[in-house]
């Protein structure tokens, strides 16, 4: 078991190298961009960025979900290049589709939506790049597909790199404002797609496609759209409602806020990337379901510590990176990082319904949660702004694992530890709320409680069984060895 928990967290580590350089270098624009956009610029580019995650959804048509599952369910390449070809081409004719539709509705968008009359200019360099980004998808999910960590990541670093470089020449540079910000996510899906055309060659040849297999694969797929759907109210929705209730200044803080968070995701992104190969290339091994079921603690231990720091310490990032009128966002990180933890735990809980091959217990937790997050936002938003959104966002997002744990062991009984994942993250909640209740007129006073709370974690390796003390001299006396040998 030992040589799979081994093999999943190198191919994690891999694949969030290059989100951890790309988004190192997004987070090192925070302090420019803060300089440069008002916190109303934030919040044009946080709704324009999330009104087109929604068509995504639709553009997409969760293919990506089907054409993993039917890679795997044969080792005949033609076959894989049936799969691929016909999952590339909907998504490009859809996407051409929604982009014509989308300039058209431009300006009426960048009214409704941003109330700003360059809003309109934003959406259509928006539209322009999706169906442009079509094939990078396509070759990243494939790059996967094959189990090759460095390749993903190299393609994925190469293109980021070029996007934020290209985004400091348009932005700090020239001064062209939000539309440098778009435009440069223009020319980066069209190199994209020029790399991605020549690495799948013949993977994506039009004569591959075939009818049948797209019409099996939309069954498969078709139940994660309204998923889909539900999850973008989850987690991307929130903008809106702060706007409703508040004002665009006040959603760009909730983005700076969410940025910032993101660090999290550092981690879980790159685990979520290797999770689905990794858990579906070894389902048939005997150990399969124990090597699920400490994933599950080591996981969450990882993520809430790195999330309970940032939470803690949340105010001091914010006072380092930005200026004063970015502090009030302090809150929102501390409520969206525990989020993504949650987001990456789903991943987990969706591993026994996607081995009996069906999506209907998560299709239907992001649903009900869908619902509730509406009406949470309804009912918190007026009371806390950005705040309450973040908050709704949270306890909706986590009726979706507790669901989906639950059918999951009715469908594939797995040997998962319960209690200690749940004391964990209660763990997480519990100092993180002491460490904002608790002030102190001394800094550093301050400073060393909240660190001294961190610390708190480290016991908890042993309190909740996740490792013994035994297994510790081991690791040590190795580290030793191998120290001695260089």
């Amino acid at each position: 078991m030992l040589i799979y928990l081994k093999q999943l967290a190198s191919e994690s580590l891999v694949y969030g190298l290059s989100g951890v350089i790309s988004s190192f270098f997004i987070i090192f624009l925070v302090p420019i961009y803060t300089r440069i956009f008002t916190p109303e610029d934030y919040g044009v580019m946080s709704l324009v960025t999330s009104a087109m995650g929604l068509v995504s959804i639709f553009a997409v048509l969760a293919l990506d979900n089907s054409a993993h599952r039917w890679y795997w369910d044969t080792e005949d390449t033609d076959d894989r290049k049936t799969t691929l070809a016909s999952w590339a081409w909907c998504q490009i004719v859809v996407s051409l589709a929604f982009t014509a539709l989308l300039f058209i509705l431009s300006d009426w968008l960048g009214q409704e939506l941003v109330h700003r009359s360059d809003g309109g200019v934003y959406f259509r360099l928006a539209a322009i790049a999706l169906p442009f980004s079509v094939l990078g998808k396509v070759v990243t999910s494939w790059l996967r597909m094959q189990r090759r960590p460095w390749a993903t990541m190299s393609f994925s670093l190469g293109t980021s790199l070029f996007n934020i470089l290209l985004t400091i020449l348009l932005v700090v540079i020239l001064r062209w404002g939000l539309t440098g910000v778009f435009l440069a996510q223009v020319v980066t899906a069209v190199l994209s797609t020029a790399i991605a055309a020549i690495l799948l060659k013949d993977w994506v040849d039009p004569r591959k496609f075939q009818w049948l297999r797209l019409k099996v694969m939309l069954k498969y797929a078709l139940p994660l759209i309204p998923a889909a759907l539900a999850y973008w109210i989850v987690n991307l929705s929130g903008p809106y409602f702060v706007q409703f209730f508040s004002s665009t200044s006040e959603v760009g803080l909730y983005q700076v806020g969410s940025t910032l968070a993101s660090a999290v995701a550092l981690v879980t992104g790159a685990f979520q990337l290797a999770w689905g190969p990794f858990a579906m290339s070894i389902h048939k091994q005997p150990e399969a379901k124990r090597v699920y079921a400490n994933v599950l603690l080591i996981y969450l231990w990882v993520t809430c510590l790195i999330s309970t720091a940032l939470a803690l310490f949340a105010p001091e990032i914010l006072r380092f990176l930005t200026t004063e009128a970015y502090v009030g966002a302090s809150r929102v990180i501390g409520l969206l990082a525990f989020n993504y933890v949650l987001i990456g735990l789903s991943y987990i809980a969706v591993i026994g319904p996607a081995i009996v091959k069906t999506t209907k217990p998560y299709g239907l937790a992001v649903t009900v949660t869908a619902g509730l997050t509406i009406g949470l936002n309804f009912l918190l938003v007026p009371h806390w702004g950005k705040e309450g959104s973040a908050l709704a966002t949270l306890i909706a997002q986590a009726i979706v694992p507790i669901y989906v744990f639950y059918r999951s062991q009715k469908l594939y009984p797995i040997p998962y530890r319960f209690g200690p994942a749940a004391g964990i993250f209660a763990l997480a909640l519990l100092l993180t709320l002491i460490g904002q209740v608790w002030f102190f007129s001394n800094p550093s006073l301050e400073t060393g409680l909240k660190a001294l709370l961190v610390l708190l974690f480290f016991p908890a390796l042993f309190v909740f069984g996740i490792m013994t003390p035994g297994q510790v001299r081991r690791l040590v006396c190795r580290a030793n060895l191998i120290r001695l040998r260089i």
